[in-house]
């Protein structure tokens, strides 16, 4: 009997830190998204009442998949493409540089004086990359590929927009509890002024598509392929007690221009869809580049 009991105890000893867990996991997200998330009304949301019908599912989750999968489910019923949490085995390792351009950076001359830069984020170092290649390529014209860009720091998207206008210019307005407005950083008379082609698609997101619709609408650029995204909140990340993360977004995000680019994306002036063996957009950018109006 006593060995018995002393069994049971010792599977309540076990079973006990992870429903403490969660339940510590799952009550810093509601906090944290009843606090900072920027539309106070929640778009209609009742956040009480969808906490707690989500609340015994991630008590009970056996494990930290299956806890991030609740939450998630939740956080999804307000409809933000930057509301979401990752638990710490879905963190993503730190970048990894395998050379001096790095492996989410690339430069190469795509045509007869046409340089193609290509980068997958927003994250310091790209913008002195991006300067030091113009500086040394000296283009004709120029080609941004941003159809792998997943988005990222908001420092470094107003430097790079920078290097492409003569002033300062106003780049995005930011609104929550209080408004922000950006202005693109490092402006100057200097600054590149060949034609530019600006490629996107589905995967391009965040400030990849604020870069897009900045350099089009600003008449700097023509945009090729396809529809971006669409997500587009001022996400800021909050670490969780097991040591996953929360990103809210505690900022709504408009142009300059007062368009709204989550949910609706970039759609570019000219389509053209990557196809296997091919791609269209860099041939079209390319032809469109070399044309003499450009």
């Amino acid at each position: 009997m006593k060995a018995l009991l002393a069994l049971l105890a010792l599977l309540c000893l076990g079973a006990a830190p992870s429903g403490t867990i969660n339940g510590r996991v799952f009550d810093r997200v509601s906090s944290l998204v009843a606090g900072r998330y920027w539309d106070r009304t929640m778009h209609g949301l009742d956040w009480s009442a969808t906490t707690a019908q989500y609340r015994p599912d991630a008590i009970a989750a056996p494990d930290s998949a299956t806890l991030y999968k609740v939450i998630n489910r939740m956080l999804a019923r307000i409809g933000d493409s930057h509301v979401y949490a990752r638990s710490a085995a879905q963190l993503p390792p730190l970048p990894r540089r395998n050379d001096d351009t790095g492996w989410n950076r690339r430069a190469r001359w795509a045509a007869d004086g046409v340089l193609l830069l290509a980068f997958d984020q927003f994250e310091p170092g790209d913008d002195r990359w991006l300067i030091h290649s113009l500086r040394s390529y000296r283009p004709r014209a120029l080609i941004l590929d941003l159809r792998h860009n997943v988005g990222g720091d908001a420092d470094i998207l107003d430097r790079i927009a920078g290097q492409f206008v003569a002033k300062t210019t106003p780049l995005i307005r930011l609104s929550g509890r209080r408004t922000i407005e950006e202005r693109t950083k490092g402006s100057d008379p200097q600054s590149y002024r060949g034609p530019i082609a600006v490629l996107i698609g589905p995967r391009t997101t965040s400030a990849a598509e604020i870069l897009a619709a900045f350099l089009d609408d600003s008449g700097r650029a023509i945009t090729i392929g396809e529809r971006s995204k669409g997500a587009v909140t001022g996400g800021v990340d909050h670490r969780l007690p097991d040591g996953g993360r929360l990103t809210i977004a505690e900022y709504d995000i408009h142009l300059a221009s007062g368009r709204r680019l989550e949910r609706e994306g970039v759609t570019p002036r000219h389509i053209a869809s990557e196809k296997p063996g091919g791609d269209a957009p860099l041939d079209e950018a390319i032809r469109l580049l070399s044309q003499p109006a450009a």
